[in-house]
This record gives C-alpha cells, sequence and structure tokens, in this order.
C-alpha cells in the first residue's frame, strides 16, 4: 500500500476532530451515550459492527502523552482552554479519530477490500514488535494484549486500503494553467485616493518595492499563490499579468491593491501543486463516501468507562512509538 494512502487517512483521521467530538453532534450525530448498558466489559464504543476497546484507545493515549509532555511537560493536563481542559480536548481527539478509522473499515466489504497474506503477516510483525518492547508494567496499566495491538495495526492497514479504493479512480489530469503558482509583489492600500496617488508614482517610473515599503499597509509584500486564494478580482488581474508588469488598481471588499508580477510560472512550485490538487480530489470522494456512512450508521459511546481515563495517573516510562513501528512495516 502506498505510503501517500496511509498517510492521508491519518490526516483525515486527524481532521475528523475539527467536527466536533464523537460523543456530541459532530463526528457520529446518531451516537447513542451509554452509561451501564448497550456495551460490554471494555467495550469502549461501537461504530455498526465495528467496535473499540478501552485497551487499543489506551494505546493511542500512551502515544500522545509521549508527545504532549515531551513538548510541554505533564502540567499542562489541567490547563483551562475556555472551559476545556487539555486533557478533555486531547481524549476527544483520540475518540475521533479512532472512531474515524473503525467507521472507515465497515466499507472494506462492499468494495471487496481486505488484508492479503502479506499485509497479514506485517500486522503480526509490527504488533509483536510493539507489545515485545512494552514492560510487564505498561502492559497491565493498558490492560493491553497482543490482540488488541494487532486488530489496531489490522484496522490502520485496512482503512488506508479502503481509502486508496474508494478514490483509485479519481481524475489526475491537472494542466499548468489550473496548477499554476506565481509570485508577485503587492501593495495594499485603504483609501482610492492614496492607491490613485501611488499607481501615478509608479507609472512615472519609481521603483515598486520602494513605494510598497513606503505605502503599502502590509508589512509582507512579496507573495506567492494559486488560482482561488484570494478574491476573485484580485485572483483574476493576478494571473493575467506578464513577468515584470504592473497592474492597474484593484478593487476588493477589503481595499485596494497594486500588483507587480515577478514570477508568472513556478514550474516547480506548479508541479508541486498539482499534486495537492489531486489529493484534494480524493478527499473529497472520499469525505462525500464518508459522510454518508457516518450518517447511516448507529453507534454507542460508554462515557462511564472514557471517564476514567487520566494522562496523569501514569508517571513510568513511555511505551514505544505505535505509528512509528507501523510505518517501518508498512512503509516503502
Amino acid at each position: 500500500m502506498a505510503v501517500r494512502a496511509r498517510k492521508k487517512i491519518a490526516v483525515l483521521l486527524a481532521a475528523a476532530m475539527l467536527a466536533g467530538s464523537f460523543s456530541g453532534c459532530g463526528l457520529m450525530e446518531n451516537t447513542e451515550i451509554v452509561f451501564t448498558t448497550g456495551l460490554s466489559g471494555d467495550q469502549l464504543f461501537k461504530i455498526g459492527k465495528s467496535v473499540c476497546t478501552l485497551p487499543e484507545a489506551m494505546i493511542y493515549v500512551m502515544d500522545y502523552q509521549r508527545q504532549y509532555e515531551g513538548v510541554y511537560g505533564v502540567e499542562m493536563w489541567e490547563h483551562d482552554f475556555g472551559g476545556v481542559t487539555f486533557e478533555e480536548y486531547v481524549k476527544d481527539t483520540i475518540i475521533d479519530q479512532l472512531a474515524s478509522m473503525k467507521a472507515i473499515t465497515l466499507l472494506a466489504g462492499g468494495y471487496g477490500v481486505s488484508l492479503d497474506e502479506n499485509e497479514e503477516e506485517q500486522v503480526l510483525q509490527a504488533a509483536e514488535a510493539y507489545y515485545g518492547a512494552l514492560t510487564q508494567e505498561q502492559i497491565r496499566y493498558m490492560d493491553l494484549e497482543l490482540q488488541d495491538v494487532e486488530d489496531l495495526y489490522r484496522d490502520h492497514a485496512l482503512s488506508g486500503k479502503v481509502y486508496e479504493e474508494i478514490t483509485k479512480d479519481v481524475n489526475t489530469e491537472v494542466s499548468d494553467d489550473e496548477a499554476r503558482i506565481i509570485t508577485v509583489q503587492q501593495i495594499y492600500l485603504d483609501s482610492l485616493e492614496t492607491a490613485q496617488s501611488v499607481k501615478e508614482q509608479l507609472d512615472s517610473g519609481r521603483d515598486f518595492a520602494a513605494v510598497a515599503s513606503a505605502y503599502s499597509k502590509d508589512s509582507q509584500v512579496t507573495w506567492t499563490f494559486g488560482r482561488g486564494e484570494h478574491d476573485g478580482v484580485y485572483d483574476e488581474a493576478a494571473f493575467a499579468l506578464e513577468n515584470g508588469q504592473v497592474s492597474d488598481i484593484i478593487e476588493t471588499g477589503d481595499g485596494y491593491y497594486i500588483l507587480k508580477c515577478i514570477n508568472n510560472f513556478d514550474q516547480e512550485a506548479t508541479e508541486a501543486n498539482k499534486v495537492t490538487m489531486v489529493e484534494k480530489r480524493r478527499d473529497e470522494l472520499f469525505e462525500s463516501v464518508y459522510e454518508q456512512l457516518v450518517a447511516d450508521t448507529p453507534s454507542q459511546f460508554s462515557r462511564r468507562l472514557w471517564e476514567k481515563v487520566h494522562f496523569a495517573d501514569w508517571t513510568g516510562e513511555m511505551p514505544p512509538d505505535f505509528l512509528a513501528i507501523y510505518e517501518q512495516y508498512f512503509g516503502e
């Protein structure tokens, strides 16, 4: 499986958090919050027939704890962010990521996707590498068994293959003009009178950068961008310029601009933008399929079980990096 697909699915899972928390109104709008019934034993949540256990979630908990404590220290978990502690924020992120991945695997059968014999062997090897590196104290704290690690690695691999299958027929043709990246110098002004005066100075031969430094309301003069990143009128004027050409006064909703084209075709950046544009097409197709799945799939979440988890409860040595080990076995 391509590294691109695995990294893309990871990005999409992380972005799911932005839509709202799993237990709220975002990711799973038809989620039933369960306190004492509906889920059994260590089952943390269920999406359709896909189940996530608390030990599986603890793998993510430990990964996030290592990541954040290594940068910010142990004190940040209770830091308040507008009524939400950092711990609550990260725990919501973990649930959203796991719920997204578990949901995506439900699509595998419909698309005829499964792991082949080699991929299954890689799952087992990766799981053994992770689990074998844990101390007995870590295993007891996470209440973890080798099977939990295998299940989570299997879901990672399967979700990536589902993404590949759903997006395999996306049109990958992007023209140079569609993807063109340009660089301009810009003078931003807040009145038409000043803009007219500045344009007269430029027409008389004054250096553009010097005039920009003296008059522009924006401290940044040089900008590099692609189509669609600015106001339509600004965009049209910028992409019509030839190298060295200065535009007329461009009136937009937030003021007046005068541009000078520095490079009307950055070939290297344009080629990179083509890749980005194809990825955007893939994401849009995948998200449309995923949103329908979310709308049609009932789910349950045990808040009682999840409320027992606190990052500060673990003060020992951190376990290995779960996703780094995954990359060792499923990377190119």
